[in-house]
């Protein structure tokens, strides 16, 4: 709203407060009032961004001009940039004997736009007669080199960076135009450098009659081939489509107010000088594009990938970008100035070489490979920017859902808020004119994700290299990823981004933009440079400041279907699923590898995640996945599932859903020989050819084969045709082709009105073992049946052919089923072939999914190949054998052969030591197991041992053996054993039994003398004592009784104590001691200890 002011608050590159002022202009939808804390000029300022835009801007009315300007005065800079304090001329062709030239430079300028820089007198005298500007009528070349110097301008070494214009003014009558040019400062490292799209603004200036479009060129729509930066800008003069939409005023223009505007560190340079300078690239942190990008040399390129290697961002928020693939020349006015001619012959438009300098440099449009090599084309756009050009027409809005709404792209913004099945619109028409998607098409960078995906129905999407378009579906999608040297690349895919961001004094037409700028569209822009390390020093109200990511972990991801081990068949449809999660961030995209990681594709859906998979060539596969998170990490896949794919049954085809062609019927009624080259992976015969028949297409029908070099193979004539839809010619005597060969399938009709989809050969197509090469296919001749060798357009004019591979018979077998574990087995693959001679190649034996070796065919009878294998595991095996083929025989693979793997036997012997032994002494048992042939290996597990049927232990196996000590063997004799319990690969068994023998230990007992006391009246006896030790050890032996006698005579009995002494009164046995002379001690044995006796004699 006009004169409303509103605070911008912002926090600088140096962490100053700035609160920068606008002065409120009418209509502005941003508008600010000057408040500064911090001199945004002060010397502590390195960013000179805020202070050059604090100074007052020039309005608008002031500095624009009505289209191209004034015809009668128009003029050009000598270089499209100039360095700081280097100069820049002019030359400039006008009748006025009074005018004047004012530099502005373009900025936010309080959304002024521009600012008044200088104001530079002409130098020439007045009136100036410039000659007529140079031609080169071959190529279609204007070149007003010719013209003399008029004015000039040097730069001073205070000026910001930036682009400029002069505007040329007469005083009088005010008739004027404007010249544009870049002020650069190759000495500087802003954190933004921006580039200009100054080669596609000359690419479709027309000024003196010709453009790389159109003109009076002798080329076939009179496009020039050449055009020269020594001419005026005439493009804003242009009709809609040509003109406004390739200036600097149109998307470039409100960029550059956005970036200033917020005060990011940015200085300028020119598209000329990527490829001329291209280390300056590498001076900043991230490399910015914005508008229309449709023309790039291979220096441009490699610059801008070596830039990108070294870890400078890229942020591309252009549309149609790098379609066209230029070359550079010096002008032809003398000077010899280089970068001043650019070329583009525009060969994918007339489908055949026609620039001099091709080979090797190409110059059609970047993705055409139809004639590289050996020139350089055939390098698709996306291997680059991540997104390709496919709409040429069909504007629109995008919508983005909640399925990106955890993206970090997003924070701050109202899709981060979205729940599941809304969305969100941003700016109108932000979409267009031109635009790109994400397609997979084999070029994609690995770790590349969507940040939004909106489908639309365009008017005009390419359907070929470039030189056809019509009405299809197409989804636009923004798109990021990082490459290996950590930059992150962004694309908006997009011309017109930029409208979402300032939306005041921009050039339109075809389109308008939104009426207000989108808040959104701006605070994903800061997230994305915040992300890149850049930040603004003068944030706009109402939007975040961002910081860059701090994740660093990649996320992971599995397959789960199908399961390891499955067995899918080639060319069936096959549902590869999955799911992918991530910490610190969110899982942003998952991509798939059905060959190993040889090459990647492009899965749907993020945690849970599906691929459509058409299994290819016969054998072993791996399924692997990797995630990308959204901040770029990429997962380090993990060896994923291997599957074994099975050959089709053949005959073979193309085609083999016999699709419909979308269109049916061409409208061509000339007589045409139309085909198709293709090659087969494996040798075999074709046995005819088929094609698609429409309405119109009456008459006789020739099937041909091939040769590539137009050798005709086989002839015939359709028969039994039916009045539409896919007709077959079965060959008098099937023709046998070569592996990895081109040859040519074709028919001819008399009556035209051929099948024809345009552009169908852009992919190549694959059906194993056939395939139809991209690029270079889809041919026809005119006239009567012949070899036809032209294309247009990659059409497919729906030719097949029926293939039939040689075949092949594999059977397994093995030395021994089963065999035991350690026990080699020799596995022999026997392969038989349908064909003359007999199959050479390789066999790969496999047990389930895992390959256990390969082995070479004999080429004897029967031609065979062996595999030894030392040992299998236990259990049961599916073994197969594949025939991997040749350049004769198709592959084919044996049926599963049943393989069981028994255990191995042992024998297990026991030793005993000591033999003999005594009671409680320790008895050392050692058992030894061995394996029994053919058995080998080392068993492992446990040993029980048995007395008897006592098991008295366990021991571990050990090197073949294991012990156990026991002390528990009571005297006696034992029948000792060991019985080894087996392992997972080895059986059980016992020992044959072992006696050990264990024998009484010897006592000695001495009897101590009985005394006898005398006493008047009788004979009295103190007591009666014996001591019992071990004979061997001399210890006692307590808890033995000891029986006291004589004569026979029981006298009485005790126990021995701990020192085997055993005591008792023999008072009642007095008289049979004294005719004794005394006493004997009797100990009787028991298990253990040996009986002894001892007398004692009896003393008084």
């Amino acid at each position: 709203m006009a004169g409303q002011l509103r605070p911008l608050h912002v926090v600088g590159k140096r962490s100053l407060l700035l609160l920068v002022a606008v002065v409120a202009v009418s209509n502005a939808p941003l508008a600010v009032r000057t408040v500064r804390a911090v001199d945004p000029c002060s010397v502590a300022n390195v960013n000179p961004i805020p202070c050059e835009n604090a100074q007052p801007g020039t309005p608008q009315s002031v500095w624009s001009v009505s289209g191209a300007g004034d015809p009668g005065i128009q003029g050009f800079a000598t270089d499209i940039s100039v360095d700081v304090g280097g100069t820049v001329s002019f030359k400039i062709n006008t009748a006025s004997t009074d005018y004047s030239l004012t530099i502005y430079r373009l900025g936010y300028y309080q959304n002024n736009g521009a600012r008044q820089i200088a104001t530079v007198q002409p130098s020439a005298a007045l009136p100036q007669s410039q000659p007529a500007c140079l031609t080169d009528a071959p190529t279609g070349l204007i070149d007003c080199g010719n013209w003399a110097v008029s004015a000039s301008w040097t730069v001073p070494t205070t000026a910001v960076s930036g682009l400029y214009f002069a505007r040329v003014a007469d005083n009088g009558t005010g008739a004027a135009s404007q010249i544009w040019f870049v002020v650069r400062d190759d000495a500087a490292a802003s954190d933004v450098l921006f580039r200009t799209n100054d080669t596609t603004w000359e690419a479709y200036n027309d000024y003196g009659g010709n453009s790389v479009y159109y003109g009076s060129a002798p080329s076939s729509n009179g496009r020039a081939y050449k055009v020269s930066y020594n001419r005026p800008f005439n493009n804003r003069s242009e009709s809609a489509g040509f003109g406004t939409v390739n200036g600097p005023l149109y998307a470039e223009y409100p960029m550059i107010k956005w970036l200033e505007a917020n005060g990011y560190d940015v200085s300028y340079t020119s598209t000329v000088d990527v490829e001329r300078a291209p280390a300056l690239l590498e001076q900043h942190k991230v490399f910015l594009t914005s508008g229309h990008d449709e023309y790039w040399s291979a220096g441009e390129r490699s610059a801008v990938l070596a830039a990108r290697d070294a870890g400078v961002g890229m942020a591309f928020f252009t549309g149609n970008t790098s379609f066209w693939k230029i070359r550079w020349e010096s002008s032809i006015d003398g000077s010899g100035t280089p970068y001043r001619t650019l070329v583009t012959y525009k060969e994918s438009l007339d489908q055949r070489v026609l620039d001099p300098q091709d080979p090797p440099t190409w110059t059609g449009s970047w993705r055409d490979p139809r004639w590289s090599p050996p020139a350089d084309g055939g390098q698709p756009e996306n291997a680059v920017l991540g997104t390709i050009f496919t709409v040429n027409r069909g504007s629109a809005a995008p919508v983005v859902g909640s399925d990106f709404a955890g993206l970090r792209f997003w924070r701050n913004t109202a899709i981060a808020g979205l729940t599941a099945g809304q969305t969100v619109t941003l700016g109108s028409n932000t979409i267009g004119y031109e635009w790109d998607e994400d397609l997979d098409n084999g070029s994609r960078p690995a770790g590349l994700f969507d940040l939004s995906a909106t489908p639309v129905s365009v008017p005009q999407k390419i359907r070929d290299y470039g030189v056809s378009y019509g009405p299809g579906s197409a989804t636009h999608s923004l798109t990021l990823y990082r490459a290996a040297s950590g930059a992150l690349v962004f694309s908006a895919a997009t011309v017109q981004w930029a409208w979402g961001l300032d939306v005041l004094g921009h050039d339109s037409v075809p389109d308008f933009g939104p009426v207000t700028a989108d808040r959104n569209m701006q605070q994903a822009t800061v997230n994305l440079l915040a992300d890149m390390g850049v930040q603004p020093a003068t944030l706009q109200s109402g939007l975040v400041a961002a910081t860059a990511s701090t994740d660093t972990t990649a996320p992971t991801s599995a397959v789960t279907a199908p399961a390891a081990g499955a067995t899918v068949a080639s060319g069936s449809q096959v549902t590869v699923s999955g799911t992918a999660s991530d910490v610190g961030g969110a899982v942003a995209g998952v991509e798939v590898s059905a060959d190993g990681g040889a090459t990647w594709h492009r899965a749907s859906g993020t945690t849970s995640w599906t691929y459509a998979w058409t299994p290819g060539a016969p054998g072993p596969t791996a399924l692997r996945s990797r995630a990308v998170d959204d901040s770029g990490n990429l997962e380090t896949p993990s060896a994923g599932v291997t599957v074994t794919v099975t050959p089709p049954a053949c005959p073979c085809s193309l085609f083999p859903s016999l699709p419909v062609p979308g269109t049916p019927s061409s409208q061509d009624s000339n007589a045409v020989e139309v085909g198709v080259r293709f090659t087969s992976d494996v040798a075999g015969t074709v046995t005819g050819v088929s094609f698609y028949k429409g309405s119109g297409n009456t008459g006789a029908h020739v099937g041909n084969l091939w040769t590539a070099t137009g050798t005709l193979l086989a002839t015939g004539t359709f028969t039994n045709e039916t009045a539409s839809g896919w007709q077959t010619l079965t060959f008098g005597a099937p023709v046998s082709i070569q592996s990895h060969t081109v040859y040519v399938a074709s028919y001819h009709t008399t009556s035209g009105f051929y099948s024809s989809d345009v552009g169908y050969y852009t992919k190549q197509v694959d059906s194993w073992p056939l395939h139809a090469p991209a690029g270079f296919n889809g041919v026809f001749a005119y006239g009567g049946t012949q070899f036809p060798t032209q294309t247009f357009s990659a059409n497919n004019y729906w030719v097949d052919v029926v293939f039939a591979m040689a075949g092949t018979t594999t059977a397994l077998a093995s030395s021994a089923n089963p065999p035991v574990f350690g026990q080699p087995v020799t596995l022999t693959a026997t392969v038989s072939g349908s064909g003359a001679g007999q199959p050479a190649g390789t066999v790969a034996f496999s047990d389930g999914s895992t390959q256990i070796g390969s082995a070479t065919l004999n080429g004897g009878s029967p031609d065979v190949a062996t595999l030894t294998v030392p040992g299998l595991a236990v259990g049961g095996h599916s073994l197969t054998a594949v025939y991997a083929g040749s350049g004769v025989y198709a592959s084919s693979t044996s049926p599963a052969l049943a393989q069981q793997v028994n255990k191995a036997a042992t024998t297990s012997s026991l030793t005993a030591s000591p033999s003999p032994a005594t009671p409680g002494q320790a008895v050392t048992l050692t058992a030894a197991v061995a394996v029994v042939a053919p058995g080998a290996g080392t068993p492992t597990g446990t040993v029980a041992f048995f007395d008897g049927a006592t098991q008295l232990g366990t021991a571990p196996l050990s090197g073949g053996h294991a012990s156990l000590s026991t002390t528990t063997l009571s005297s006696g004799t034992h029948t000792l054993k060991a019985a080894y319990q087996g392992d997972p690969n080895f059986a059980g068994s016992t020992s044959a039994p072992v006696s050990e023998v264990v024998q009484q230990t010897a006592t000695t007992l001495k009897a101590a003398p009985a005394v006898l006391g005398l006493n008047p009246l009788r004979l009295t006896l103190l007591n009666l004592s014996a001591t019992l030790t071990r004979t061997d050890t001399g210890a006692p032996v307590p808890g033995q009784t000891i029986t006291m006698t004589a004569g026979g005579t029981f006298l009485c009995s005790a126990t021995t104590n701990s020192a085997g002494v055993a005591t008792c009164n023999g008072v009642a046995g007095v008289l049979a001691i004294l005719l004794k002379g005394g006493y004997t001690a009797t100990f009787a044995g028991t298990a253990t200890y040996r009986g002894s006796t001892a007398f004692g004699p009896a003393i008084s």
